[in-house]
């Protein structure tokens, strides 16, 4: 069970609601919500907002990057402003981060025009940098 099952599970559980009452409460399907715990894939990260949300607890908790709930770190700025910020801090050219990324660059521009990266792309890049899903997200979750 990966991070993300696990506390998923347990905000469930200490809301004592079953996966079809979430299913129903966050409209998507019963068939979704069992797929992150009976495969190992994650939420789309519009998803994985809208649970955070109905939880009340960071991006970070329900990944797994933080043990504080509620440690929500916010900016105004969209998801590729704090990605080449961090770029820029390894002084790193975007080229190089994205092959250290194991990504392709066409992901770059994707995300340049406005489009999210996958859950577990993001995720690799909070590893990478040693970052924050809340903060490299930005103004998505205010």
């Amino acid at each position: 069970m990966n991070k993300f099952q696990e506390r998923l599970q347990e905000l469930l559980e200490d809301k004592h609601l079953s996966r079809l009452q979430l299913a129903n409460n966050l409209n998507i399907s019963s068939t979704t919500i069992n797929g992150y715990f009976n495969k190992d894939y994650y939420p789309r990260i519009d998803i994985a907002i809208e649970i955070s949300k109905y939880f009340n607890c960071s991006l970070d908790y329900l990944f797994g990057f933080s043990d504080d709930e509620k440690d929500i770190s916010l900016n105004d700025n969209t998801f590729i402003d704090n990605f080449t910020t961090l770029v820029r801090s390894k002084k790193m050219s975007i080229s190089k981060t994205m092959r250290e990324l194991k990504m392709s660059e066409y992901n770059y521009y994707r995300w340049m025009n406005g489009q999210l990266p996958k859950t577990n792309n993001l995720i690799s890049i909070v590893e990478y940098f040693d970052s924050s899903i809340d903060w490299l997200l930005g103004n998505l979750i205010k």
